[in-house]
């Protein structure tokens, strides 16, 4: 095995093999890797699942394409345009659209999956842009929309939605 990359090992027990610098894009795995010092040593990631791991290697492989190896900071808080063009242009790395495509093929349960995973991991640029693609989902959406999207359950009694109805935000 070249001594320059380092096997990864999937809550279900697929492996792949990344880039030692990649992984240094997460605090985590850049200090397990000091922790795996032989050749064939896997670092286990019990928290991330073999989809995710795919999807956390190919960010990894992504940032290589960003200046300064990270992506541009998203502006916050996120502006209240959330057109399709917006989400392109607060994502345009200068790297041909790829992180948009990369963030658009996630459905709303990928990327709520992808960003435990990268936080668990602690990679702050994957994490930022998920929460950009997220509130990009978010925005715009009437409360029960938002609900339906995300899954949310109500947790309020009907007397408190009927008080909470009379005082409307706009």
């Amino acid at each position: 095995m070249d001594s320059k990359t380092k096997k990864l090992k999937s809550s279900d027990n697929a492996v792949k093999e990344v880039d030692i610098k990649l992984l240094e894009k997460s605090k985590l795995l850049k200090g397990l890797v000091e922790d795996y010092q032989g050749d064939e040593d896997e670092i286990p990631l019990n928290e991330v699942d073999s989809n995710n791991l795919d999807l956390i290697v190919e960010y990894l492989n992504l940032t290589t394409k960003y200046k300064d190896g990270e992506p541009k900071e998203i502006p916050k808080p996120f502006p209240e345009r959330t057109d399709e063009e917006f989400l392109k242009g607060i994502v345009n790395n200068e790297d041909g659209d790829a992180t948009y495509n990369y963030l658009t093929k996630l459905n709303i349960e990928g990327a709520i999956n992808l960003v435990n995973a990268a936080n668990y991991l602690q990679i702050d640029g994957l994490i930022n842009l998920l929460a950009a693609k997220l509130a990009h989902e978010m925005c715009n959406c009437e409360i029960e929309e938002a609900r339906k999207k995300f899954g949310i359950e109500c947790d309020m009694t009907e007397e408190e939605v009927a008080e909470y109805d009379k005082y409307p935000l706009d």
